[in-house]
């Protein structure tokens, strides 16, 4: 065999081409088909496209060998690589078009078109693998690592617990906003949002739709509404694990799977769905360990599947974009300090942009055909659209860059110095402050080591999150939860300084192993005593999250009413603070019973018999009052802690 017939010659070649043309004309027309009303015809539009499809694709058996076909088929495009590349963007191509015609007729569900959105990245990814399957070889390399596997499969298993553990019950409460992912995600099987690659306030309509399929196997209930971030928190830990021993080694990526395990702020945004951030400290990680051990590697099927993972990530939270812009400046960065390291590796950055781009195309026409949709968080909470800039230096008096870098600052403070309130509820900030020692340490030494590449991406991944959220976001309080994305590198920078300091203090690895591993374990222990401590204690048992007492009583009133077993009104006594339709947590709890709020005297109602009537908290002594007078009936009391929130009566 000739060189050109190995890279990509032969008559077969030839025919591979030819026969995957003639199998995407027959998918091409049955989109077409069913993107139309059914019609009482012989044929239905579009048969004669499948028939092509199908001549082509058989007669590409036909094609015989010649001197034409064997000189034409050492061309680029036939080669095995390329011609798998080119399987992947044809797929990804008509998925985007299929998602055009079936969002203007959905006659059938968009399963078929993300199979094959599926099937463009895995062709993409085949295109660039160059391993050969060992079986033995695996073997070999689980026997040689199994204990450090037994670590991470500990601290994985030990942190799953703790964000499995009561999950639909710990927080006790849903926030407003989680009751509105609830609602919105049962509205995937119709409308918009049924275009998997949709967008509402830049939730992917697949995540949403993912919530929905739970909802089928568990119920509509805040079991099913939190277990993808639960199960997000926890794929964080071996995510986190594979870039920090890429960065760090072993025992580095050891300890940081532990301190993000602990982490009470972590364990906090697993167990609630209103913080879609806590995808990106899984997701990011995972891309930016193939990224750059692609590119240190030059192995371009990592680097390719690091574009997939980002590419897939569009498709869950605006995370994505931040990750896209960081490696970007990274590159740029590479260009201007590693210019002769980045020469050397410009096909696996390309992969990398290759599987991105591929697999945001149908994400990319929804964003061209709804910019309002991709935009409206920034026009919400960004600091330029939304005109807090100018409205705070007319206020100050400050320049724009004086209060640009205070919000810079903020941001990072918020790890280590303010509490992290906002959708939450803790006294502490978001790091603790034993572990904040380790991280400024670890911090320095990750700035003092920016010379190598895959430190500065360290850098980059800490300090581009911490950037894009001082910058770009508002309100200052959002930064505690914001500032999950920087999360994953703050831990590989504290688990370098716990590293750093333990060396420092002559216990390291080489020369005191067990006074290494004694050291190490016992802070990490105390570190998850006071993360633990600090959730299951301090916050969980008291009745902190739901913002205030306000948006607890909107849970409170929607779990009640779902416990109503008839079909009788259900009355609220309400008042211009506690009221139905406050917070979408009540809808989503009660199935979206119907409740009416009477801000009258309860006499006006005209109860009658089987009806329920709930108070709010300032009009308890009203309701009691009236079932005295209408004895009989059930009354129920609901304590939040130690508090009465909610009085109800169901009428005898």
């Amino acid at each position: 065999m000739t060189e050109g017939q190995k890279n990509g010659g032969g008559v077969q070649y030839l025919r591979r081409i030819v026969a995957f043309a003639g199998l995407m004309t027959i998918l091409l027309s049955q989109f077409l088909i069913f993107s139309k009303p059914v019609e009482d015809v012989v044929f239905p539009p579009y048969t004669w496209l499948a028939i092509l499809g199908l001549v082509v694709f058989f007669g590409s058996w036909f094609i015989r060998p010649s001197q034409f076909f064997e000189k034409i088929s050492t061309w680029f495009v036939f080669r095995n690589s390329a011609f798998w590349v080119l399987v992947a963007f044809v797929l990804s191509s008509l998925v985007t078009f299929a998602v055009v015609k079936l969002t203007s007729f959905t006659r059938i569900n968009y399963i078929p078109a993300v199979t094959l959105w599926l099937l463009s990245a895995w062709a993409y990814g085949y295109a660039f693998w160059d391993k050969q399957g060992d079986a033995q070889a695996v073997f070999a390399w689980f026997r040689q690592n199994r204990q450090e596997l037994l670590a991470v499969a500990g601290v994985t298993l030990l942190g799953t617990v703790l964000r499995l553990y009561k999950l639909g019950d710990l927080p006790k409460v849903l926030d407003g906003d989680e009751g509105l992912i609830g609602i919105f995600a049962q509205t995937t099987t119709g409308g918009d949002l049924m275009n998997p690659f949709s967008m509402w306030e830049n939730f992917g309509s697949m995540y949403l739709q993912l919530i929905n399929i739970a909802f089928n196997f568990f119920g509509v209930n805040p079991f099913a509404l939190r277990l993808l971030p639960a199960i997000g928190g926890i794929l964080a830990i071996p995510s986190v694990y594979l870039l920090a021993r890429w960065l760090g080694g072993r025992r580095i990526a050891i300890m940081t799977a532990a301190l993000l395990a602990f982490s009470h702020t972590h364990i906090n945004f697993s167990r609630i769905v209103s913080v879609a951030y806590i995808h990106g400290t899984w997701l990011a990680p995972l891309e930016l360990y193939f990224f750059i051990s692609g590119m240190e590697k030059r192995e371009t099927w990592r680097t390719a599947l690091g574009g997939i993972l980002l590419g897939i990530h569009f498709s869950v939270y605006l995370t994505a974009q931040v990750i896209a812009g960081l490696i970007f400046v990274y590159l740029i960065l590479s260009a201007l300090f590693y210019r002769g390291w980045l020469k050397a590796r410009v096909s696996q950055a390309a992969a990398f942009w290759g599987g991105l781009l591929l697999l945001i195309m149908p994400t990319t026409f929804f964003i061209f055909t709804n910019p309002n949709e991709f935009f409206n968080r920034l026009g919400a909470n960004g600091t330029f659209q939304t005109g807090w800039l100018q409205d705070r230096m007319l206020i100050t008096g400050h320049s724009a860059v004086q209060i640009l870098f205070e919000r810079f600052v903020h941001a990072f403070m918020s790890l280590i110095y303010y509490p992290a309130l906002d959708f939450y509820g803790a006294t502490t900030p978001v790091i603790s402050m034993i572990t904040s020692v380790l991280f400024i340490i670890g911090l320095t030494v990750s700035l003092m080591r920016i010379k190598r590449p895959a430190y500065l991406l360290l850098n980059g991944y800490f300090w581009g999150a911490t950037f894009s959220v001082g910058v770009f976001a508002i309100p200052p309080s959002a930064d505690s939860y914001r500032m999950l994305m920087a999360i994953p590198a703050a831990f590989i920078m504290a688990a370098i300084g716990l590293d750093k300091i333990l060396e420092s203090m002559g216990l390291d690895w080489k020369s005191a192993r067990n006074a290494y591993i004694f050291s190490a374990s016992a802070v990490l222990f105390s570190l998850m005593v006071f993360n633990m401590w600090t959730y299951f204690g301090e916050f969980a048992g008291k009745c902190r999250f739901g913002n205030d007492s306000i948006g607890r009583f909107a849970s409170y009133l929607g779990s009640y009413t779902r416990t109503v077993d008839n079909e009788f009104d259900v009355y609220l006594l309400s008042d211009p603070l506690y009221f139905y339709g406050s917070h979408a947590s009540t809808d989503f709890l009660s199935l979206r019973r119907r409740i009416v709020n009477v801000p009258d005297p309860i006499d006006t109602i005209g109860l009658v018999s089987g009806e329920t009537v709930i108070a709010s908290p300032e009009r308890f002594d009203e309701l009691v009052q009236w079932t005295h007078l209408h004895p009989g009936g059930d009354l129920t009391y609901q304590y939040d802690c130690d508090n009465l929130l909610l009085v109800a009566y169901r009428v005898p």
